[in-house]
């Protein structure tokens, strides 16, 4: 006999066994038991939950000759059929690969005949949110009013897709993902029944890898098993599903701690040489960093991180040489990383250029100087002493001004800001163009993104400044600017831009003939300390005035 995966081998046979879907089990049953079938079921959650289990287990239930409290008996000769594929009245349809109309035309075709051996025909449609609009308006009527011995179990994990005239016609239960504890008991027993020790530890990640999909668990189990040890470690397990282990994720982070850019080269280097994936790890650093923030903004981090005390003790170490803003700017900037490396041909070199990025003393440089100026803002005001003299953009001297804050038994304060507005507008069209504008144009063409190409096409970039790039439109371009404009396409085009040029960037869209500011940059950068001097003062109650020269 062919050898049969675990998940096949230990698909339960009765409701009891399903794991942590109580709700749906004790409804199931009782409407076996009641004998109250309805003639159309949704069963939704996400993969591995046990949706595709709970249908055959009800399909053989509600056909059972000799149910016992609600479950199928498993022995009798409708079950055993069912179970060996061997009756044709429980019918199996991947909507993925059966999506058209036609699909649907034979089942409602199909429907009008009765069962040939069992009391219903039952209907499982499996990711049933993969019917085409035609094939879901072909279902419906047969959903709506089928005959009295035909039963549809649709499952799917996306039933936001389902239409509402669908949804309507259905018992809906929802599947939820299943518990870490649970997935562990569950592997323990698969383990111990196939000869095999399972440590804790390596239970423990197994079931946290699998995002409570039971399902994926048990891949996983199947595939350490298949290495032939007779016991599964934690080490075994990282090995089959390529990731690290949080040792070398927390000596990642010891070497950007001390902005050690060797080391960090030399440690990616080690990760490649051993063939693991980069975006994995990617994924796996900004966890370990959301964790650091727990630690940093919580005393009581063990509660949130489900990780083992030594490891949770080097995580709290670490996260107290780091600013709070410092691990949230991080893990922001990991995560436009992750994006971006989807569409790279080189990860590697982008994931290191962030790498020194981090490392670099200056990263945070300019953030902290802006805390530091805000606090200072802030304690002028609030001590009564309130001048800053700054110089603008123009040359010209900006000044913030103010008697400060009086005591209580006086009515008000006042504060002024005296602002330089010299500003020497140029047109956009004179700018240094962006060279890869053009290649840019054609990787959104061979990609099959239309839409952008086309409304990209005749179009030019400019470098604005150093974190800028300028889009210019032709007059006839204002539709395209309006659907340019939507988040999910500007963040395609900066992460474009990015792959090409190694750097972030942000986009905006012109007009042709636009007039900006020559100095634009250094003009928001002063403008940003008199924008902050307003927020501390609407704060305080302090009226301000600006005052343009």
């Amino acid at each position: 006999m062919s050898y049969l995966a675990l998940y096949r081998k230990w698909r339960p046979l009765v409701f009891e066994d399903v794991v942590e879907q109580e709700h749906v089990v004790k409804t199931l049953k009782n409407s076996v038991v009641t004998d109250h079938i309805a003639h159309a079921y949704l069963f939704c959650g996400t993969r591995g939950t046990g949706k595709t289990t709970m249908a055959k287990i009800f399909s053989r239930a509600i056909n059972c000759t000799n149910p016992n409290g609600g479950d199928p008996c498993n022995q009798c000769e409708i079950c055993k059929g069912i179970l060996s594929n061997s009756i044709l009245d429980v019918i199996e349809i991947d909507a993925a690969s059966n999506n058209s109309v036609d699909n649907v035309r034979e089942i409602r075709d199909e429907v009008i005949y009765s069962p040939s051996q069992t009391r219903f025909k039952v209907y499982i449609i499996d990711e049933v949110h993969m019917l085409s609009t035609g094939a879901f308006n072909a279902l419906l009527k047969t959903l709506e009013e089928p005959p009295a011995h035909v039963v549809f179990i649709l499952a799917t994990t996306e039933p936001h897709k389902l239409p509402a005239t669908i949804l309507s016609r259905c018992q809906r239960f929802d599947f939820r993902r299943i518990p870490i504890d649970s997935i562990i008991g569950r592997l323990e027993k698969i383990a111990n029944a196939s000869g095999v020790i399972i440590n804790p530890e390596a239970a423990r990640l197994i079931a946290k890898l699998s995002d409570g999909a039971l399902r994926d668990a048990i891949s996983i189990l199947d595939q350490c098993i298949s290495q032939g040890d007779s016991e599964i470690t934690y080490e075994h397990v990282l090995q089959v599903v390529g990731i690290v282990n949080d040792t070398f994720i927390a000596q990642f982070i010891d070497a950007i701690k001390d902005r050690n850019i060797t080391g960090v080269l030399n440690l990616i280097e080690e990760l490649v040489m051993v063939g693991k994936d980069i975006t994995k790890f990617l994924s796996d650093l900004v966890f370990y960093y959301r964790n650091l923030l727990i630690c940093k903004i919580t005393d009581k981090p063990q509660e949130v991180i489900d990780v083992m005390k030594d490891v949770l003790d080097i995580m709290k170490n670490q996260s107290a040489y780091f600013s709070k803003e410092e691990i949230m700017l991080t893990i922001r900037e990991l995560s436009s990383l992750e994006s971006a490396l989807k569409w790279s041909t080189h990860p590697r070199i982008l994931f290191e250029l962030s790498m020194i990025k981090i490392c670099d003393s200056n990263y945070n440089k300019g953030q902290d100087n802006i805390i530091e100026r805000l606090l200072l803002i802030e304690d002028k005001l609030q001590n009564g002493d309130f001048e800053v003299k700054h110089t603008g953009s123009n040359g010209k001297e900006k000044e913030v001004k103010g008697p400060g804050i009086e005591t209580p038994q006086k009515k008000s304060s006042h504060a002024a800001i005296k602002v330089s507005a010299d500003i020497d507008k140029i047109n956009i069209n004179s700018l240094k163009p962006l060279d890869c504008w053009e290649s840019i144009i054609d990787d959104f063409k061979n990609m099959g993104r239309m839409v952008l190409y086309a409304n990209l096409l005749d179009t030019k970039a400019v470098e604005i400044d150093n974190k800028m790039v300028g889009i210019i439109l032709g007059e006839a371009k204002g539709f395209g600017k309006t659907l340019l404009s939507k988040a999910e396409n500007t963040e395609l085009i900066e992460n474009a831009i990015k792959d090409k040029i190694g750097k972030d960037v942000h986009v905006k869209y012109f007009d042709e003939n636009t007039l900006i500011d020559k100095k634009s940059t250094e003009k928001n950068k002063d403008d940003e300390m008199v924008k902050k001097a307003q927020e501390l003062a609407d704060m305080l109650n302090i009226p301000l005035n600006i005052i343009d020269e």
